[in-house]
């Protein structure tokens, strides 16, 4: 069953593309064939590491969303797609079931062509992003994607207020998983941004740092593990 990985968040600065991108380095390194969306045309932070394999949308407007859905239908591998702050706008569109442009009713086009909606959606600490989780699993609830919530540990504070959450506990009770993110080295991060390279392509670059390939080596394991964990990485388009 072919997967249309939604990365989510809601809220700008969260670590969207920061989970996006390892997730394609992690798909890249175990030769998992992966159509790349980057939604964010103001930002597109996938499309600057992955430009040869990345399609930029303006998935904010109605042709945006069409030109998406037309490539979950026609894409033969399973798709990521890097969604915009303000992400819930897009999704509410894609849950709508209306028929003017930009609108679908999201779980009669997977089950049309046999896919199954993921959704990692990325937290931070603070209390915005878990208002918009909260909105998010209740505007889906009907549709019926795999949740998996991703904490990412950029700022080195626990996650008591997601911990306490009821929001939590709905996740859990639909069977949602949660993954940790861990902090990356933020100069590494600069690196792979000014030199358009990611975890995987960085070990090919003769002026990059040997601590630079070690950290970006560790991380993408720790990545691959994790998706491994709950399953992201063991389902194929041929599966079903």
């Amino acid at each position: 069953m072919k997967q249309i990985i939604l990365i989510h968040g809601d809220k700008g600065g969260v670590g969207k593309t920061q989970c996006a991108t390892r997730t394609a380095a992690a798909f890249e390194a175990v030769g998992r064939p992966l159509t790349l969306v980057d939604g964010d045309v103001k930002n597109p932070g996938l499309h600057m590491l992955y430009e040869d394999r990345t399609t930029v949308l303006d998935i904010r407007t109605p042709a945006g969303l069409d030109a998406l859905y037309d490539i979950w239908v026609n894409s033969p591998n399973d798709v990521l797609v890097d969604m915009p702050a303000g992400g819930s706008d897009a999704t509410a569109k894609m849950t709508s079931g209306g028929n003017a442009e930009g609108m679908i009713d999201l779980y009669g086009l997977l089950e049309a062509i046999n896919a199954k909606a993921v959704l990692l959606f990325v937290i931070d600490q603070s209390r915005e992003v878990l208002a918009a989780l909260r909105d998010e699993l209740e505007a889906l609830s009907e549709h019926r994607p795999d949740w998996i919530v991703v904490r990412n540990h950029f700022q080195e504070r626990p996650f008591t207020l997601f911990e306490e959450s009821q929001s939590k506990q709905t996740l859990l009770d639909i069977g949602g998983e949660v993954l940790d993110m861990g902090r990356l080295d933020p100069s590494l991060v600069e690196f792979m941004g000014k030199n358009d390279c990611n975890l995987n392509t960085i070990q090919t670059r003769d002026d990059a740092k040997f601590l630079y390939k070690l950290r970006a080596k560790g991380a993408l394991a720790e990545w691959i593990t994790a998706l491994a964990s709950v399953g992201l990485l063991q389902r194929s388009a041929n599966d079903e």
